[in-house]
């Protein structure tokens, strides 16, 4: 394939982790991966995780090794941007900037605009002051950090908490909100499925600056391997390619889930990876 084609479809990726390689290497792991279309990798500088001290050096290898790379901003444990645009900002910020800060200066090494998947302000205070904090947050990262392109991703609904970007509408008018360039949506397809998988309404698809795609297994499970058909990934891709998409397809997918499948099929976790990002090529390519 010519680099003119490469950049005429979407890019493939994976949500990378140490975990992934076993007792292997970099190496060994990706590049029989890359012959079959994996070129971004998606990685969370979670600074509070216990494996960050083995995530680290493994994100500065697969940069050497010439994967384009994209980020995920925390959001477990003390990440949490609820209250951003009162009087807790400050905390907020401190506690954030160095996770962006370490995605930001890899962007400025590739010379380009780095994705950064965002999730919105989440809990049990009023829906509107917590949309305030997602659009505060966004803004700060857009504007503090130009070389990242904060996306804002669809969450799955939960009726027992308030989520911002728990559904699409809601994910249109918060990033038409926020006045700053380069902010855009990350459509989660196997939420979207989670959610009902509603119409897509206006205004959506031109806001879609990343994908994640996984499948859901018969027993419910989220960030499955794409085996399932559970999820409607073949034609909501379809659709934003015709529309002109051509940015980074993430497939997010749970190891263990990979490992459990591959097992009950009598395969190396792998060759189910290695299948996925083969159908994802075919299918991206044929749009």
């Amino acid at each position: 394939m010519t680099i003119t084609e490469e950049k005429d479809r979407p890019q493939l990726g994976l949500n990378m982790h140490p975990r992934w390689l076993g007792n292997g290497t970099a190496e060994d792991f990706l590049l029989p991966l890359r012959e079959a279309g994996l070129s971004v990798l998606e990685f969370r500088p979670d600074f509070s995780s216990p494996d960050w001290p083995e995530i680290e050096p493994l994100v500065e290898e697969c940069h050497r090794l010439g994967f384009r790379l994209t980020f995920h901003a925390p959001f477990k444990g003390p990440y949490k941007s609820a209250g951003f645009s009162g009087a807790r900002r400050g905390e907020i910020e401190r506690i954030y900037r160095p996770a962006i800060d370490y995605a930001a200066c890899f962007a400025k090494k590739e010379a380009s605009p780095a994705i950064l998947v965002v999730h919105g302000a989440k809990g049990d205070r009023p829906r509107e002051e917590l949309r305030r904090d997602t659009v505060a947050f966004l803004t700060w990262i857009a504007e503090e950090f130009p070389s990242l392109r904060p996306s804002l991703e669809l969450l799955v609904r939960d009726e027992s908490v308030n989520k911002i970007g728990d559904n699409k509408a809601e994910l249109v008018e918060i990033v038409s909100a926020v006045r700053a360039a380069g902010v855009g949506i990350c459509w989660d397809l196997g939420h979207d499925a989670r959610n009902g998988a509603k119409a897509v309404p206006p205004g959506f698809i031109p806001l879609v600056k990343h994908v994640h795609v996984h499948d859901i297994s018969p027993d419910g499970r989220d960030h499955s391997p794409l085996v399932f058909g559970n999820v409607p990934y073949r034609q909501r891709l379809c659709q934003l390619i015709e529309a002109g998409y051509r940015g980074t397809v993430i497939l997010e997918v749970n190891g263990y889930l990979v490992s459990r499948f591959a097992a009950a099929k009598g395969v190396q976790p792998s060759q189910v990876l290695w299948d996925n990002f083969k159908e994802l090529a075919d299918l991206t390519s044929s749009c």
